[in-house]
């Protein structure tokens, strides 16, 4: 079994509490049909952080989620958001574009689908404002984030699952 070190650890808990405060914070924009949750930026880390930080995105969406006007079924979100961070990783070689907007299909219509199950608001309606508003927190401002940081992490900051430098 791998040895997980503090470090990923902290990194996985940084990036969590980040998320959850961000969605929190900005709660009125973080939750329903039409959302732009500017917390979705940070996922733009996620190919760079690897594991860790798909981990640490999924515990935060599970906080932050806490609050969701939909209840306790909103924390279910954690299951589509770690599966499409698990594809987003598998890209990250290809295009982490094409990742990002594989995520915003899936927990768009997660989402559709919840908001239409717990509030009876048709699927076909909050589907397209939920595909452009976490569009706009993933696609636009999750890849600014994942290019910017590209540039500036540190030359020893560590992607363990790969081995390689970032």
């Amino acid at each position: 079994m791998a040895q997980v070190s503090a470090r990923v650890i902290v990194r996985a808990a940084m990036l969590a509490a980040a998320y959850a405060a961000l969605v929190t914070l900005l709660a009125p924009i973080s939750f329903l049909g039409v959302q732009v949750r500017v917390a979705n930026a940070l996922i733009g880390l996620v190919p760079l952080l690897g594991m860790p930080g798909a981990i640490g995105i999924t515990l935060g969406v599970v906080i932050g989620n806490v609050w969701s006007p939909l209840g306790p079924l909103d924390m279910l979100s954690a299951v589509p958001t770690f599966v499409s961070l698990t594809i987003l990783l598998r890209l990250r070689d290809r295009s982490v574009l094409a990742g990002l907007l594989i995520y915003i299909g899936i927990v768009s219509a997660w989402v559709g689908f919840l908001l239409s199950y717990v509030l009876g608001v048709p699927f076909v309606l909050t589907f397209p404002y939920l595909l452009v508003g976490i569009g706009i927190a993933t696609a636009l401002l999750g890849y600014i984030v994942y290019r910017a940081a590209a540039r500036v992490l540190p030359a020893g900051y560590r992607d363990r699952d790969r081995g390689r430098q970032v």
